[in-house]
């Protein structure tokens, strides 16, 4: 089906079949008046984004944070039309082991955007439960790398003392040393002697 060929009333009853959510709702009742209005302009900025209502309302979401968030402006999609990721600079990962158990993956990864913003991705697991959240241009953005990680590894602590696993106790305990260290919270021994 070639959406961009279909009547007014055709592209109406497939806005109506999607079921937009949050930001979605407003970008789609955007889109369908401005069809009911037959205003081009508008339509085809948002059918420039994909093939289908519900690819072109998510598409334009995620470029619109990724420009006015985190300051990226190329807009390229993928072999199926989604928007292709947006590559963060300086990205790196910190892996908390645990070598004992096999429970899965604990893990942070920070990168850096265009215009210098920082975000995380989380990687949670205990014994019975765990959670994920990739590096995306829907994090939360931070001015540092510091400022972030310490956001990052605080969320990893609590999610880790409200899960109360006796099996991740490392990873608890390496976040903890790891957030000491960046808040100079951890003390430091000073040498009375130079070696």
């Amino acid at each position: 089906m070639n959406y961009k060929a279909l009547s007014t009333a055709e592209k109406l009853a497939a806005i109506a079949d999607c079921n937009f959510w949050g930001e979605e709702i407003a970008l789609a009742g955007e889109y369908a008046l401005a069809v009911a209005d037959g205003n081009r302009s508008v339509i085809e900025d948002y059918e420039s984004f994909g093939d289908s209502p519900r690819q072109f309302i998510m598409n334009k979401r995620e470029y619109a944070r990724a420009v006015s968030v985190f300051g990226f402006t190329e807009k390229r999609f993928n072999a199926h039309g989604w928007i292709d990721g947006f590559t963060f600079a300086d990205c790196e990962t910190v892996v908390f082991e645990v070598k004992a158990h096999v429970i899965g993956r604990n893990s942070i990864t920070t990168g850096r955007s265009p215009n210098g913003k920082w975000t995380h991705g989380l990687d949670l697991a205990a014994s019975k439960a765990g959670s994920g959240s990739g590096l995306s241009v829907f994090g939360d953005p931070y001015n540092s790398r510091r400022e972030c990680l310490i956001t990052v590894l605080k969320r990893l602590i609590a999610w880790h003392e409200k899960e109360n696993d006796q099996r991740t106790a490392p990873v608890l305990k390496e976040a903890k040393n790891m957030l000491d260290e960046l808040t100079g919270r951890k003390p430091v021994q000073l040498s009375l002697f130079t070696l």
